[in-house]
């Protein structure tokens, strides 16, 4: 049941997802606090997810678009913005368009609704000063399916830490094979050690993922960001050293990087000192 209170945030849009309108619906959101942004999300996703497969066969144009376009080809991209601009419009059209799915056909503030989407995290972060790692899923729902799923959630509770290599692939050049076997392998073995899941423990958070940045331009300092269920660690690295070190150094080189970002969260949440390294690594 989708709470009166919703659709009191939604009527500050004024009918369209507009940045302005978000902006005014993030800051009373955010400054009511964490138990009201969930609520609102779950909210959020139970109005889109009650459309049918019958308001996806609608043609639907957005209200920018010339007179005489075609409709928008129905993707499921599309098809999202689409019920998001319809749930912005206000709990009347929502309701207009959920008893008669033909009513969906039309023109709408579809580009706009796009916005719709930043507000739980935005708001989430002005509530509580932590990232939104909770995935809104928008899919019409099928049997069995809860309203919200957790983010990671692929069933492996067993591992606490993933390392990404986020740079590697968009970096013109910036990758080694052996370097990355290596740094996988120290992942796992570090993950395994229960001296560093006991380490982790500590932070209060069930998990860590780390992106490393190899860029053959300035290093970006490291940041970080914490929700209740993934810190992240994003740490840039110069390529020309990964490009310049001996084959054999890699997993010396791989324990360095791994020991770095593992430090840099250490030093951003207080945790005790780093354990030792597997003995194969040292």
């Amino acid at each position: 049941m989708i709470s009166e209170k919703f659709w009191s945030y939604i009527d500050l849009l004024d009918g369209a997802a507009s940045p302005e309108g978000c902006g005014r619906l993030v800051e009373s959101l955010g400054s009511a606090g964490e138990a009201d942004v969930r609520q609102f999300a779950d909210d959020l996703v139970e109005a889109v997810r009650a459309f049918t497969p019958r308001h996806q066969s609608q043609a639907v144009w957005d209200v920018s678009e010339p007179v005489a376009a075609p409709a928008l080809p129905m993707s499921d991209d599309v098809f999202l913005y689409a019920r998001l601009a319809v749930v912005a419009a206000g709990r009347s059209p929502w309701q207009a368009v959920l008893a008669d799915p033909d009513a969906m056909s039309g023109r709408w503030r579809v580009a706009d609704a796009e916005e719709l989407l930043d507000v739980v995290p935005a708001a989430y972060r002005r509530a509580t000063g932590l990232d939104w790692d909770d995935d809104l899923v928008f899919d019409m729902p099928l049997a069995g399916d809860g309203v919200r799923a957790e983010a990671g959630a692929d069933g492996d509770d067993d591992t606490w830490w993933d390392w990404y290599m986020c740079g590697h692939m968009y970096d013109v050049k910036a990758e080694r094979d052996e370097f990355d076997d290596a740094s996988y392998a120290l992942e796992a073995a570090i993950d395994a050690d229960p001296a560093w899941r006991s380490w982790w423990d500590a932070s209060g958070v069930p998990g860590l993922e780390t992106y490393p940045f190899y860029t053959w331009d300035a290093v970006p300092k490291p940041r970080l960001s914490r929700g209740r269920k993934k810190v992240r660690v994003h740490f840039g690295f110069d390529a020309a050293v990964l490009h310049s070190t001996p084959g054999q150094d890699l997993p010396r080189l791989a324990a360095e990087h791994q020991w770095a970002m593992l430090g840099y969260a250490r030093s951003r949440l207080g945790l005790p000192d780093l354990p030792p390294l597997p003995a194969m690594w040292v």
